[in-house]
């Protein structure tokens, strides 16, 4: 009877995990990229092909230079159309950072999604670094 009480438990939980796993949306892994002065990273939630329903975007000032630091997301459609997005921006110097939670719709397609991270001095762009693509796992 311990036995079969032990497999039912088992069988119980890994469907139980399997519905979990399931219902929840699909996480490609996170993304992560440097530039002198500012590191920054990415993490990608799909829910669908279309949607990335939870995008964290965090970056930091890196160095203490007066420069302000900014990260964005940008997504790539399966035709391989960039897309960028609003930038994201921590001005409150060395050492400082901030993380973003938002999310996108593109009817066209995610086929992946990336980060893109700067050092600004007020609008000029003084140097950009983009991480890897993330692969859409619906893909």
């Amino acid at each position: 009877m311990k036995k079969n009480l032990s497999r039912i438990l088992a069988v119980g939980a890994a469907a139980l995990g399997a519905f979990a796993f399931s219902v929840s949306p699909a996480a490609a892994g996170g993304v992560a990229t440097s530039i002198s002065g500012a590191q920054g990273t990415g993490d990608f939630y799909y829910s669908s092909k279309t949607v990335s329903n939870k995008i964290y975007l965090t970056v930091t000032d890196t160095a203490p230079d007066g420069h302000h630091v900014r990260i964005r997301a940008q997504s790539l459609t399966p035709e391989r159309v960039v897309t960028s997005y609003a930038w994201r921006s921590v001005t409150a110097g060395y050492q400082h950072s901030d993380t973003w939670v938002t999310s996108l719709t593109d009817t066209r397609g995610i086929w992946a999604m990336r980060i893109q991270v700067c050092v600004y001095e007020k609008d000029d762009q003084l140097g950009c670094d983009e991480s890897d693509w993330d692969g859409n796992t619906y893909y």
